[in-house]
């Protein structure tokens, strides 16, 4: 059996059995295909097979293309996706920025009222206090007065007592025109000056500061300022000393509204422009000098670099004008202080002829009349007569005083008349009209209640002011 099958399943069995077939088959084909008939159908099946399968390519062809299309909508819908979602998380970022700014700024506004209201709970504490103050110094002033008036009326009644006493002891004094005795007069009654619209008080220069800077508050003519200064001073000052001190309180206000302290009092512990100014018009120049020393010491400091030229000479200059400015100002109180501030002007300077006028000045109100004398010779000797008309007019008026001295009249005559009209010119001692003596009793009235507000309006001013420098 198993023999049997080995033989059937045989290779060479199966080889024979495959081929027998296949030679039928062929016969079959051949005798098919021998038939015309049945040759145009198999082209006929072989066209319609070809045809088919071209179309069967076509479809595969075009579903493989919209395959590919969609595919690539997709991608480009995924890309615009991603591309929007990124555009709308850089936006989200850029607002969320935005908000953090917003959040910061009104931090820093808050801040910034929270300063503001300090500082002005501060500067009305001040206000008050000065208001204190100075309403306790007028209380005590107004007491001194009362008790100096007091004083002055017994005393006035005690002469009056004696006058009336000798009066009436030499009654029997002879008339010796008429012949007779004269009848007794009644004593004159006494006038009593407080009862007069207006008195006429002579005050110095640092009493006046808080005039001088009402008046520059109000944006008066500075020749008309100098003429209600010497109205007021009544030649306690020379004319100069009246020019030289509202162009120094012009030049202190003109370097707090540019700033020139600014720096220095961030790095010092220097007082604001503020309380110096308004320390300044009470007659008070001690916060005015620290504020000038300081500026003078930094620009003194910042010259050191350069061993010479332009540059340190353009800071030495700058430095005596300061220094100018500084020895007016403390000539209000102090002589030999406003006299090395000078002395150091023009050695900083030597061209400065202000400083040299100055210095004169100071030399003579210390009584050293030879340096003096020698300072305004070289105010006369250095002086454009177009630029500097008060400067020679001052150094005339002082030189005609020393040759008067020295019995040089005629040399004397004509130094005092070339000085009297550039000062008659300038009208600084022409008499005011009553009009204007009324309003300066206004002005002089409020002045010390409008202080703290003048002080105000000149620094807060935003324009650069210019320094004269005269």
């Amino acid at each position: 059996m198993l023999k049997e099958i080995t033989t059937t399943t045989s290779l060479d069995a199966i080889t024979g059995s495959i081929s027998a077939h296949l030679n039928n088959f062929a016969a079959v084909f051949n005798e098919f295909m021998s038939s015309a008939a049945n040759m145009r159908l198999v082209s006929l099946i072989l066209m319609l097979s070809a045809v088919g399968l071209l179309v069967i390519l076509l479809i595969f062809l075009f579903i493989k293309s919209l395959i590919s299309s969609s595919r690539r909508n997709k991608a480009g819908k995924a890309k615009v996706s991603t591309s929007t979602e990124a555009e709308e998380a850089e936006q989200e970022e850029e607002l969320e920025r935005e908000r953090d700014l917003e959040r910061e700024l009104e931090r820093d506004l808050e801040q910034a009222s929270r300063r503001q209201q300090l500082q002005e709970e501060q500067a009305e504490k001040q206000k008050r206090d000065l208001e204190q103050e100075r309403r306790a110094k007028e209380l005590k002033e107004q007491e001194q007065k009362e008790e100096k008036a007091k004083k002055e009326k017994e005393e006035e009644n005690i002469i009056l007592e004696r006058e009336a006493k000798k009066d009436k002891d030499n009654l029997l004094d002879f008339d010796w025109q008429k012949g007779k005795t004269p009848q007794a007069e009644a004593p004159a009654e006494a006038i009593d000056i407080n009862n007069l619209q207006y008195q006429q008080v002579n005050k110095p220069l640092n009493e006046l500061l808080g005039l001088l800077v009402d008046m520059i508050g109000r944006n008066v003519d500075d020749l008309k300022v100098a003429q209600t200064l010497s109205f007021r001073n009544q030649n306690l000052n020379s004319e100069d000393d009246i020019l030289q001190t509202i162009d120094a309180v012009k030049d202190f206000i003109a370097l707090c509204v540019n700033g020139k302290f600014d720096k220095l009092r961030a790095e010092k512990d220097l007082p604001s422009e503020r309380e110096a100014l308004y320390h300044l018009a009470l007659g008070d120049n001690t916060l005015a000098l620290a504020l000038l020393e300081a500026l003078m010491d930094e620009n003194i400091d910042r010259s050191s670099i350069f061993t010479s030229g332009p540059q340190r000479d353009e800071i030495f200059k700058e430095t005596s004008y300061h220094a100018s400015t500084f020895g007016t100002i403390a000539a209000l109180n102090d002589v030999h202080l406003a006299t090395g501030a000078f002395e150091l002007s023009v050695e900083l300077a030597p061209d400065n002829v202000n400083s040299w006028g100055r210095l004169g000045d100071m030399y003579a109100k210390a009584d050293s009349k030879n340096k003096a004398m020698q300072a305004y010779q070289n105010v006369l000797s250095m002086a454009d007569e177009e630029i500097y008309p008060r400067q020679i007019a001052n150094a005339e008026k002082m030189l005609s005083q020393y040759y008067y001295e020295q019995g040089n009249n005629l040399q004397a005559a004509k130094l005092y008349n070339s000085s009297k009209s550039f000062y008659d010119s300038l009208g600084i001692n022409h008499r005011l009209e009553r009009q204007e003596v009324e309003v300066i009793e206004i002005i002089e009235a409020k002045q010390n209640d409008e202080l703290a507000e003048t002080v105000n309006k000149l620094l807060l001013r935003q324009q650069p002011r210019s320094y004269s420098y005269a």
